[in-house]
């Protein structure tokens, strides 16, 4: 990976040695997976959301800091579209609450402006209706469901000390039950439930994060303390995959600016990783998961006064198209099993979103789950396939960023991993590519099959001096 920061950059590929061929494509992509979405019709952050049958409803916030502007505001988001819906209003505008689902409907549950309110939605009727209040009333508390009840966790009411209070609702009844408080004060917390325990990380005691993570078993109604967090922070997204635990976001407290950071936890292992950096700064946000794919809604990117945002983040998942031939069939298969029982990264694709480090035969099931698919890569700036037989120019098959030949490569239409390739004299041979759109501003990959080449020689290098990739021993 590299970072570029100029709207406009040059590349040269430069042949190595005579028996030199650049083919199966060069394909520019971004570092991460993550695309930017249809904006949500409200920019909010502290405000809350909801997965019910593959739509996501955003709820409340606030359009400044808080106590101002609290909004009721509901829109639904639908990621099959890219597209937003005005759904029916909160009965109370809140701002740093949370949200539930509970059979198909989705519980509101405290926050700045109805502290104790607890309040259903319904979206198949697009309708609310006010339930029991919450017991102890606060902002910034977590929920989550486990067995058909809510767990009520944490929270404030002073944004400078955190509570343990842990309740418990059964929406068949309508009740509330005191459970055993947890271990340390926290405010700004998320909550995660996997295989039937709640985990709790960050969050603040007080006024700034803390690392801490604890675990929480229902049927015993009792608290372990679990690994600390790499880094500590607080109103930050968090999100269930694979079984794994996905943190990223948040803030130390709200005089820093937000994080990217992202850190994974697997409650198996008791172990932290820290995974490579969102492309956006974001605190007091949510996040949600459909179909395998993490959204990253509304928020602030800055400090206090945290100017709120409508931006929506989605992670994709990268196709398992491993030599870049734009289609998934057998010739992937054979690169999987080249590598089987390694931990080679460009087939480490199960669990998503980031692997296990081995391939084995969890890879080969996502892998076949797509086999003789199209590949139509969202992140794809550019491709040159090298397919050609003649001519001067190496057509991008993605968008207007066509190389030139300089020197007198030699196409050679059969001589590639994939298709056509060229052959380079490693003297004076190169392709030129006059620019790259300003989509490519920030993270980069570059992806290209290169055969020979003496140590040093340089693969692919950018105007005016810098050498992107070089040959070795």
């Amino acid at each position: 990976m590299k970072w570029f920061d100029e709207y406009r950059m040059r590349f040269v590929f430069v042949g190595v040695v005579a028996s030199v061929v650049l083919g199966g494509g060069a394909s520019v992509r971004a570092e991460h997976v993550w695309t930017q979405k249809a904006d949500m019709p409200t920019p909010r952050w502290g405000n809350t959301s909801a997965a019910v049958n593959g739509k996501i409803y955003v709820i409340g916030g606030a359009s400044s800091q808080p106590g101002s502007a609290l909004l009721p505001t509901v829109e639904e988001y639908d990621p099959v579209t890219n597209t937003w819906t005005t759904k029916a209003d909160m009965p109370t505008a809140r701002f740093g609450l949370s949200t539930c689902v509970v059979n198909g409907k989705i519980y509101a549950i405290g926050g700045d402006g109805g502290r104790s309110a607890v309040e259903e939605y319904d979206p198949s009727t697009d309708a609310w209706t006010r339930k029991a209040d919450m017991p102890t009333g606060r902002d910034y508390l977590a929920t989550v469901a486990v067995d058909g009840k809510i767990y009520a966790i944490g929270g404030t009411l002073s944004y400078s000390l955190g509570f343990s209070t842990v309740e418990e609702y059964e929406p068949r009844t309508d009740t509330w039950t005191r459970k055993a408080d947890m271990p340390m004060r926290l405010w700004g917390l998320c909550a995660n439930v996997v295989r039937g325990k709640i985990y709790t990380v960050g969050g603040r005691p007080g006024l700034q994060a803390v690392p801490r993570v604890q675990e929480y078993d229902p049927t015993t109604d009792t608290w372990t303390r679990k690994a600390d967090m790499l880094v500590a922070t607080s109103q930050m997204g968090s999100v269930v995959l694979g079984d794994k635990i996905i943190v990223f976001g948040g803030w130390l407290w709200s005089m820093n600016s937000p994080y990217k950071t992202v850190q994974m936890y697997d409650p198996e292992t008791d172990i932290w990783t820290r995974e490579a950096d969102v492309p956006f700064l974001r605190a007091a946000f949510t996040a949600e998961v459909v179909n395998n794919r993490i959204y990253a809604i509304g928020g602030t990117d800055r400090r206090h006064p945290c100017p709120a945002t409508s931006t929506v983040y989605g992670f994709v998942p990268l196709p398992p198209d491993f030599n870049g031939d734009g289609i998934i069939d057998s010739t992937d298969v054979c690169i999987m099993v080249e590598y089987w029982s390694t931990n080679e990264p460009l087939c480490d694709i199960a669990p998503p979103p980031f692997g296990d480090g081995i391939i084995d035969v969890q890879d080969i099931i996502v892998l076949s789950e797509h086999l003789f698919e199209e590949v139509n890569d969202p992140t794809l700036i550019a491709n040159w396939p090298l397919d050609e037989a003649q001519g001067v120019i190496a057509y991008d098959s993605v968008a207007d960023c066509d190389g030139t030949l300089m020197g007198g490569p030699v196409w050679q239409p059969a001589g590639g991993m994939v298709d056509g390739a060229l052959q380079l004299d490693g003297i004076d041979d190169f392709i030129f590519i006059s620019s790259i759109p300003s989509s490519i501003k920030g993270p980069f990959s570059v992806f290209a099959w290169v055969k020979g080449g003496a140590p040093g020689q340089v693969v692919i290098s950018q105007r005016g001096g810098v050498n992107w990739l070089c040959a070795y021993t």
